[in-house]
């Protein structure tokens, strides 16, 4: 990503901070950091904070630990550290930071700030506003490239881990998908392993009615009903997600049913989805549609959300959103149905918002008949008894 996108995101910050009249503005999450500076930094106990002037240079609060790293720094700024964490007063991030913020009136924070930091900055007159998370709903073309390379990886990625689940596999077998991912990336030469998240897994039926549940790594697969995969990355700062229901029997008549519901309302959200229409209409389109075939009781989430730095962002399409959508935001569209007795029924896909409409990024097939696997091949049953064997399962 060229330095001029770096220096025009912290233009456009500047401008949000003016209009809510901030003379300072103070970044402390991880994703923010790596927004405005692509440095990639895991907080633990020792926190790093952006302070933006509305005029001036940015300063840099770092831990002594970290300053050799920033000898030149990714963006126009001046460094000042600290000693540690905990330190003697006077030499503690707390200290250094309130001297650098020194003379503002108006200090602007982070919604996701953490309490000690917001406790220790008592008494100063703060507002939270959630200026970089707002740059960050519309994505550059450079972002947009960066998301969909991840997007393809995630695709490919789906076929592999589809390939591995056959009757008699285990669970433990979809995990591990994700470590011929990483190896590919490696190979590549395009391997940020600060910036990258890999999670491949599935859920057999009828755990797969739980799908932010984690299922046991010995459950196996090849009862009837729908099983749940998902791949869901962060690659080298920008993530993706593509998730398939599956079948390895045929399915039945309550499966049939089911599966062409939430295509239907996938269809409807589908049809909305284009700059100008507010987030909360797509979501009345398919879970409303849902809610009008008679499961209520069956909904567990929102239609959809933000995909960027984060695999959960900004905006939400969610009935209590009513942001108007933009070109060249991406988002997720994920309808589902689930059933404790039978299991879950729910595709996911990573999707651009274009000029006149959308452009999904995830591909993999998603029509009952490209998802009805059968029992699987040798080499997918011949390789899942290896891998238990060697963990002992």
């Amino acid at each position: 990503m060229p330095d001029e996108e770096l220096i025009a995101r912290m233009d456009r910050l500047r401008d949000g901070m003016r209009l809510h009249g901030l003379d300072a503005y103070i970044v402390s999450s991880e994703e923010n950091i790596w927004y405005l500076t692509r440095l990639v930094y895991r907080p633990e106990e020792r926190p790093f904070f952006i302070v933006i002037p509305v005029d001036g240079r940015p300063t840099l609060v770092v831990p002594m630990l970290e300053a050799r790293h920033l000898g030149r720094p990714p963006i126009d700024s001046d460094v000042v550290a600290y000693w540690e964490y905990p330190s003697p007063k006077g030499s503690g991030w707390a200290d250094v930071l309130r001297e650098t913020i020194k003379g503002a009136k108006s200090i602007g924070v982070e919604g996701k700030m953490k309490a000690v930091v917001a406790q220790e900055l008592s008494g100063l007159s703060l507002s939270v506003v959630d200026a970089v998370e707002e740059l960050r709903l519309v994505k550059s073309p450079a972002e947009v490239a960066l998301i969909r390379k991840s997007a393809a990886i995630a695709s490919a990625s789906m076929g592999r881990l589809l390939k591995a689940v056959c009757k008699g596999s285990s669970v433990v077998e979809s995990f591990i998908v994700s470590k011929s991912v990483q190896t590919d990336l490696i190979k590549s030469g395009e391997f940020n392993p600060l910036a990258t998240a890999l999670l491949t897994a599935a859920w057999p039926a009828p755990l797969s009615s739980m799908p932010h549940s984690v299922p046991p790594l010995g459950a196996r697969f090849g009862g009837p009903g729908p099983n749940v995969a998902m791949c869901y990355f962060r690659i080298n700062g920008y993530a993706a997600e593509c998730e398939r229901t599956f079948f390895l029997d045929p399915p039945g008549a309550e499966d049939l049913e089911r599966f062409a519901e939430i295509s239907e309302a996938r269809r409807r959200a589908f049809a909305l989805l284009r700059p100008g229409v507010r987030c909360s209409e797509i979501d009345a389109a398919a879970n409303g549609y849902l809610r009008s075939r008679g499961f209520p009781e069956r909904l567990l989430h929102r239609t959809g959300h933000g995909i960027g730095l984060g695999n959960h962002e900004e905006p939400w399409l969610a009935e209590g959103d009513d942001r108007q959508l933009r070109e060249n935001m991406i988002v997720s569209v994920e309808p589902g149905l689930y059933f404790d007795d039978r299991g879950g029924y729910r595709h996911s896909d990573t999707v651009l918002v274009t000029k006149d409409g959308y452009e999904v990024l995830t591909d993999y097939p998603d029509s009952i008949e490209s998802l009805t696997l059968g029992n699987g091949g040798l080499g997918a049953r011949l390789k899942g008894r290896v891998i238990r064997s060697a963990l002992g399962m």
